[in-house]
């Protein structure tokens, strides 16, 4: 069965032996902050926790990131930057400029980037479930605008008979919810018999989002 490759952090090749160690040690300050993040939200998260799980002091994530509220903004970034990356390597094999294939294009990167790097939604679950200031610079730096392109998008499809008849209001939710949930509670739908980790799962699963989406559109991609 095949599963879900992980994303391979590595210094870049010809830097001196100082930097590589400095760029290994805020790699692995970030991959443990995503999972302390993940799985128990900023206010549950401990930096002592993430520098123990990086093998690193916890003075070093003041060095590196300056704060951990810093610390949090750049697990964000660094997760849609491999949300962007999948969502790119989608359109990379479309063969048209058709916008419902596009759609269905961003919507399997999606769904393969949930399966992969479910932390993501986890964080967002603890972080938008209670107003701050860390939510409100997500949405305003690095939701709203993608909320709007999203909208567009789908008033487009619909406005051609190709999209489902969903609201716009309740789009980006249903879409999220409905891309991500069976990874971000994963550990439950193991215990309903279904695998989360099976790549051809995650397949099955995007065809399937795409086909209720967008019951107007003939092809398959």
């Amino acid at each position: 069965m095949r599963s879900h490759a992980e994303f391979a952090l590595a210094p870049a090749p010809g830097r001196s032996r100082q930097n590589r160690g400095s760029e290994v040690v805020r790699a692995a300050l970030l991959e443990a902050a995503i999972g302390e993040f993940a799985g128990r939200g900023f206010a549950g998260a401990s930096g002592r926790r993430i520098a123990t799980e990086a093998g690193a002091h916890q003075s070093q994530i003041n060095y590196h990131f300056g704060s951990t509220n810093e610390l949090w903004k750049a697990a964000l970034l660094f997760l849609l930057d491999e949300l962007d990356q999948a969502i790119t390597e989608q359109f990379a094999q479309l063969e048209s400029n058709e916008q419902a294939d596009q759609f269905a294009a961003m919507v399997r990167g999606f769904v393969h980037f949930a399966a992969r790097r479910p932390e993501l939604s986890r964080i967002m679950m603890h972080e938008g479930a209670a107003p701050s200031e860390r939510l409100a610079w997500f949405v305003e730096t690095q939701l709203a605008h993608r909320h709007r392109q999203l909208l567009a998008a789908w008033t487009n499809l619909r406005n051609s008979g190709i999209a489902a008849e969903v609201d716009p209001d309740v789009l980006y939710h249903s879409m999220i919810g409905a891309a991500s949930m069976l990874y971000a509670n994963g550990p439950e739908a193991e215990l309903l018999g279904i695998k989360p980790t099976d790549f051809d799962l995650t397949e099955r699963h995007a065809q399937s989002l795409i086909a209720l989406l967008l019951p107007g559109r003939n092809k398959d991609f």
